[in-house]
C-alpha cells in the first residue's frame, strides 16, 4: 500500500482506517495512525519527522500503532473528552463491567495499555502546526468524544471527521448508535454533529473510512433523511425524553417559542430550559444556558468523572435569524447544576458574555474542584463578572430584576424575579414542577417542589422557597425542566401545603433532631479535588453546619493513610443552627504515588467521635520543565483544573498539556 495524494500538501493512507498525512516542508502532522505502518512510506514524500498525531476519536482502528509512531518522535494529541480512554485506559479496563452490563456504548473498542499524550483538543479551540490551524468541533454519535478537525489546506476548506458519517450519507456502524441498553441515542448526536458541520461549508470531507466526501453538503442531506426515517420507526429512543419520559417527536433541535413579547424559551425538549430576555435591540439576556436535550444527559462509566457532560452549541441561529440577537450581553444561572451551565463556558468565550450570579452559587461554578461533593458539577471554571446577594435588585435595559436565595433542588439555588412585559416572572430552575402525585386524594397536576438528598438537602430549604415563593407573587413559573407554570394564590397555597405534608412524613421517618439525620453535608471538606507535590502540605476546610438544636463544640482531624502525616486538628463551638468552619493540614509522602487517594476528615462533637465522616481526594505529581511557546489561550490542566500560561517555559506535567490556541 502507497500513499496517495489528495492535494499539493495532503495524502492518505489505507490502513484499518484511513492515516491522513499533512505535509509542511520536511515534517509532518498526521490525522490518525492505523496500524503506524504508514511510517514505512513517509520517506517517498520527503517527510523526515512526524511533528503531530491529532486523533479524531479512541477506538483500536484509529490508534493501535500510535505508539510505534510515538518512538519515532511524534507527539500525540486527542479529544477532550476522550482522553481518559488514551492515558487512562488500563484503569478503565479493571472498572468496566463484563457481565449483568447495561452499558452498550462502544468503548469496547479501546486500547488496552495506556498511551502518553501531549495535548488536548478541546471542543470549538483550536490547534495550531505551523501554517496550519485546526478548529475541534464536536463531532458526538459514533463515539461520545470523537471531534471534527477543520482547516484550510492549499486553498480548500476541509474537514477530517473520523467515522462521523461515509460517503453517500451513510452512517459508518450502526452498533454505533447504540449507547444504552435498546437504544440508538447515537443517532441524535450524529444529526447535531452532521448539521453543525453542515453549517461550516467545507468543501471536501476526509472520513476514518470510505472515500473522500466531495459532495458534503449533499451527503450530509441525505444522512439527515435517514436519520428522520430511523427516528420515525419508534420505540427506538434516538430522541431525548421530557421530564414524564415520553420521546419527543423529532431528533432535531428544538424551536425557540414566545411566551411574551420579550421573553422567549426552547420549550420542555432542551433537557434544561433555558430562557432569552429580548431586549428589541438586538443585544438578549439568557437564564441558564445548558444541555441542548435529555439525551445528552449522558454521564456514565464511559464518561470521564470530571468531565461527564459535553455542550455543544445549541438555538443560537435561530436567536440570530428570526429574533435578531446579535449580542449576548449577560447570562444568569439559577443554580449551580451542569445541566444548567455547561453552555456559559462557551458563550463567555464567543460572545463576551458576562455571567452575574448569587454568592452561593457564584463560589462553586468559579472554582468545581473545590466543590466536586455536591453533585452535577460542570468541570470547567466559570468566570463570575458580578456577585449577587440575597434580594438583592440588578437592571438590564430597562429590565428589572430581583435575585432571591432559594435552597430548595440543591442548597446553592437561587430564583429570579423579572418584570417582563407586564407580568411578574419567576424563573425558578428546578425547585418547582408541574406534577399528579396520584396519592393523597389529588389526581390533577400541582405544583411540587423536587428532593434530592445528596444535593445537601434540609427540612428548612423548602420551607424557604415557599417563603420566597409567597414573597415574589409571581403570575408565571418559568422552571428548570418542563412545562411553564400559570401561579394564582390557589396554587401557592397548593404548593404550600405539599411542602408542609413532605416535611411532615420526612420529620416522622427519622428521629430528631431530623435535620443531623437528613442533612448529608452537615460536614463537607473543601477542597474536594486537589493536586500536590512530595513532601507538601495541603490545608482543608472542614465546614461545619450545627443541626443538633444545642451548642456543641465540634473538631475535626484528618485521618492518616497512605503515607501522609496529620497535623493536629482544631475546634469550633457552634450555637444552634450556625455554620463554621475548622481548618485542618496533612503532609504528602516523600515518594511521588500519582493514583488518586482518598482523605478523610474524623469530626468529634463534644468529644465524641462522629468516625471520618466527610472525604476529599488528591493526587501526587513531580514538576518538571517544559518549554511551551508563548501563545494567547495556551494552558495546562491538571485533572480540569486550568492554569494559564505566563511565560515561555514554566513547570507543568508533561502529559497535562491543553493546547486551546496554540500547538507548540
Amino acid at each position: 500500500m502507497s500513499l496517495i495524494q489528495l492535494s499539493e500538501h495532503l495524502w492518505a493512507y489505507q490502513d484499518t482506517c484511513t492515516v491522513y498525512v499533512l505535509k509542511s516542508d520536511s515534517e509532518c502532522l498526521l490525522i490518525d495512525t492505523g496500524s503506524g505502518a504508514v511510517l514505512q512510506h513517509l520517506h517517498t514524500i520527503g517527510i523526515e519527522q512526524i511533528d503531530w498525531v491529532l486523533h479524531t476519536h479512541h477506538h483500536r482502528d484509529q490508534c493501535w500503532g500510535t505508539p510505534i509512531v510515538q518512538k519515532a518522535g511524534a507527539r500525540i494529541a486527542v479529544p477532550e473528552y476522550e482522553r481518559h480512554l488514551f492515558e487512562n485506559v488500563e484503569a478503565y479496563w479493571q472498572a468496566r463491567r463484563i457481565y449483568d452490563n447495561y452499558n452498550n456504548s462502544n468503548t469496547f473498542f479501546s486500547l488496552g495499555e495506556n498511551l502518553t499524550i501531549d495535548a488536548v483538543l478541546e471542543d470549538y479551540g483550536t490547534f495550531v502546526w505551523k501554517e496550519y490551524e485546526f478548529r475541534v468541533l464536536p463531532a458526538k454519535g459514533h463515539t461520545y468524544g470523537m471531534v471534527s478537525l477543520i482547516v484550510d489546506v492549499d486553498g480548500t476548506k476541509v474537514a477530517f471527521i473520523g467515522d462521523l458519517m461515509t460517503p453517500g450519507g451513510k452512517l459508518y456502524q450502526l452498533h454505533a448508535m447504540e449507547y444504552g441498553y435498546g437504544d440508538l441515542l447515537g443517532a441524535e448526536f450524529t444529526m447535531q454533529s452532521i448539521l453543525a458541520l453542515k453549517k461550516e461549508n467545507v468543501e471536501r470531507a476526509f472520513p476514518s473510512h470510505g472515500a473522500s466526501i466531495d459532495d458534503v453538503r449533499g451527503d450530509i442531506e441525505r444522512l439527515e433523511k435517514r436519520l428522520e426515517t430511523l427516528s420515525s420507526i419508534g420505540r427506538l429512543f434516538t430522541s431525548g425524553r421530557d421530564v414524564n419520559f415520553n420521546e419527543s417527536q423529532t431528533i432535531r433541535e428544538s424551536r425557540l417559542e414566545p411566551i411574551s413579547e420579550h421573553l422567549v424559551w426552547a420549550g420542555p425538549y432542551t433537557c434544561s430550559n433555558f430562557y432569552v430576555v429580548l431586549s428589541g435591540g438586538g443585544h438578549a439576556m439568557l437564564i441558564d444556558y445548558g444541555l441542548a436535550s435529555q439525551g445528552h444527559l449522558h454521564a456514565g462509566a464511559d464518561s470521564d468523572g470530571l468531565q461527564a457532560l459535553r455542550f455543544v452549541e445549541h438555538h443560537i441561529d435561530q436567536l440570530r435569524d428570526d429574533y435578531g440577537v446579535q449580542h449576548i450581553d449577560l447570562v444568569v444561572p439559577t443554580h449551580i447544576h451542569d445541566d444548567h451551565v455547561c453552555g456559559i463556558p462557551y458563550l463567555q468565550r464567543h460572545f463576551g458574555t458576562k455571567c452575574w450570579a448569587l454568592d452561593c452559587v457564584a463560589e462553586v461554578i468559579a472554582d468545581p474542584s473545590a466543590w466536586a461533593s455536591a453533585p452535577c458539577c460542570f468541570h470547567k471554571p466559570i468566570e463570575v463578572q458580578r456577585v449577587l446577594s440575597d434580594g438583592e435588585a440588578f437592571h438590564w435595559r430597562g429590565f428589572d430584576f430581583e435575585i432571591h436565595y432559594a435552597p430548595g433542588q440543591t442548597e446553592y439555588h437561587a430564583m429570579i424575579l423579572g418584570k417582563i412585559d407586564g407580568k411578574r416572572v419567576v424563573f425558578g430552575g428546578d425547585n418547582l414542577f408541574l406534577f399528579n402525585p396520584g396519592a393523597g386524594g389529588i389526581d390533577r397536576e400541582i405544583a411540587i417542589q423536587a428532593t434530592v438528598m445528596r444535593n445537601s438537602f434540609q427540612l428548612e430549604m423548602h420551607r424557604r422557597c415557599a417563603k420566597v415563593i409567597r414573597l415574589l407573587n409571581p403570575d408565571l413559573v418559568c422552571p428548570g425542566h418542563g412545562k411553564l407554570i400559570d401561579m394564582d394564590q390557589a396554587r401557592i397555597a397548593e404548593y404550600t401545603d405539599y411542602i408542609d405534608r413532605k416535611e411532615a412524613a420526612f420529620r416522622d421517618i427519622v428521629n430528631e433532631p431530623a435535620n443531623h439525620f437528613i442533612d448529608l453535608f452537615w460536614s463537607r471538606m473543601l477542597p474536594y479535588i486537589s493536586h500536590v507535590l512530595p513532601n507538601s502540605k495541603l490545608i482543608y476546610t472542614v465546614k461545619i453546619r450545627n443541626n443538633l438544636g444545642r451548642t456543641a463544640v465540634y473538631s475535626a482531624r484528618i485521618q492518616p493513610a497512605f503515607g501522609w502525616i496529620s497535623g493536629a486538628g482544631e475546634s469550633i463551638t457552634l450555637l444552634p443552627g450556625e455554620q463554621g468552619e475548622i481548618m485542618v493540614g496533612t503532609t504528602s509522602p516523600s515518594q511521588v504515588d500519582p493514583r488518586r487517594r482518598l482523605i478523610t476528615a474524623e469530626i468529634l462533637i463534644d468529644g465524641i467521635s462522629q468516625g471520618p465522616v466527610c472525604e476529599a481526594l488528591v493526587s501526587m505529581y513531580e514538576i518538571s520543565l517544559v518549554s511551551v511557546p508563548k501563545r494567547q489561550n495556551c494552558s495546562v490542566e491538571i485533572e480540569g483544573v486550568a492554569i494559564k500560561a505566563a511565560d515561555l517555559s514554566f513547570p507543568v506535567l508533561p502529559t497535562s498539556l491543553v493546547i486551546d490556541g496554540a500547538g507548540g
